[in-house]
């Protein structure tokens, strides 16, 4: 009886080849952003799953995703649903706006924490019965001072904690009240809740159509350039001032500044999206798709990836269905320049790889980068002549 060869295919979203050439895109040497090559880290790293694939000569993206590329900021949530269904990219590209971006990232986020699509379906009906017509990601954002404008810092630089988080949301909410506001925690991920008013302020005024650029367009660039007349609306920009007027005496951030820490100032508000009946029905897919991003959980019948956790995946394989693993994680630390939760998440993608072919001897893992391109498997004569590099090594 012939074996079934079922592939698993991993697609990390940030990821480059080790002999990657230098540009003027990230502000970081390459080496930094690859897999460990030496020291503790990189101990027998030619015999490790994730490093023996990316050791394989490596096939480049096609100049057409360059478009893609520039058009979604490097959104890591976009482009992992252009990769979802690569032959279909304009409707991928806009699966997350057609119910508008922050209502699908939060069912994405909802999903990510435990919760199912009927639970948020119930619980966006609560939004709506107590007035709520609006919904937006909310992110905590670091303005780092420069000599004429600040750098946009993310919510992995900040490092809050879920308690100072849901401390302050506590104690800011009061606050949003008065003008028919509300900011809530779904997973890690905050979102704001706003009425729609005509003599409202800021997300609440009904009159404001955008909201401000994806947090991925802002992270490590000025802030001031999504602040002008072009980018943003006036009723935004004079609200998000008094927000971050009333961020700064707070006690939370008196007691990071007395530790060093990062204070925050203040929430990106972003992906305006209408609270309406109805949800977007997943797609469905031949293959299991394990994800981190909440955009690919809302977009499609996907399961949540975690580093520990190996069910979906041996389900699929005794089933005789694709595996295909989409992480973006590693993409959104290199966007908020954390080397060291880069290398994190690589070491766990590392871990998981190796326990999946632990179990499946004969399981053949293709790499790739979300983005078009893919390692190569390395040739025999490549792999016999690391293999001897190896044993000279030791």
């Amino acid at each position: 009886m012939t074996r079934r060869v079922v592939d698993v295919e991993l697609a990390v979203l940030g990821l480059e080849p080790i002999d990657a050439p230098g540009d003027d895109r990230s502000g970081f040497s390459r080496p930094v952003w690859t897999w460990p090559t030496g020291g503790a880290a990189g101990q027998a790293t030619g015999e490790r799953p994730l490093a023996h694939l990316l050791a394989g000569r490596f096939q480049r993206v096609a100049a057409a995703d360059d478009a893609v590329h520039e058009i979604t900021c490097d959104d890591p949530d976009v482009l992992a649903l252009v990769a979802v269904h690569r032959a279909a990219r304009d409707e991928s590209a806009s699966a997350s706006s057609a119910h508008g971006y922050a209502t699908a990232r939060a069912l994405g986020d909802w999903c990510l924490a435990g919760g199912t699509r009927s639970g948020f379906a119930e619980q966006v009906e609560a939004w709506r019965e107590r007035g709520f017509e609006r919904l937006l990601c909310f992110d905590p954002v670091h303005l780092k001072p420069e000599t004429d404008h600040a750098i946009t810092l993310g919510p992995r630089f900040l490092g809050l904690t879920e308690a100072e988080l849901d401390g302050l949301l506590a104690e800011l909410n009061p606050w949003l009240a008065e003008d028919g506001m509300r900011a809530v925690r779904l997973g890690r991920q905050p979102y704001l809740l706003a009425e729609s008013r005509v003599d409202g302020v800021g997300p609440a005024n009904a009159a404001l159509q955008r909201s401000g650029a994806p947090l991925a367009c802002l992270l490590n660039r000025n802030a001031g350039v999504f602040l002008d007349e072009e980018r943003s609306d006036p009723v935004l920009r004079q609200w998000l001032t008094e927000l971050q007027m009333w961020l700064y005496p707070q006690p939370l951030n008196d007691r990071r500044a007395a530790q060093g820490q990062p204070i925050l100032s203040s929430f990106w508000p972003h992906g305006l999206s209408a609270l309406s009946n109805g949800l977007p029905s997943p797609q469905v897919d031949q293959r299991q798709i394990l994800t981190d991003s909440p955009a690919v959980l809302a977009a499609c019948e996907a399961t949540v990836w975690q580093a520990d956790e190996m069910d979906a995946a041996r389900e699929a394989i005794r089933a005789g269905r694709c595996v295909r693993v989409l992480l973006t994680e590693a993409a959104w630390c290199r966007l908020e320049g954390d080397v060291g939760g880069f290398q994190q998440e690589l070491a766990g993608i590392d871990a998981w790889l190796e326990r999946l072919q632990s179990e499946h001897p004969g399981l053949r893992v293709r790499l790739d980068d979300g983005q078009g391109g893919v390692w190569q498997p390395a040739s025999a004569l490549k792999r016999a002549w690391r293999r001897l590099l190896n044993r000279v090594g030791r």
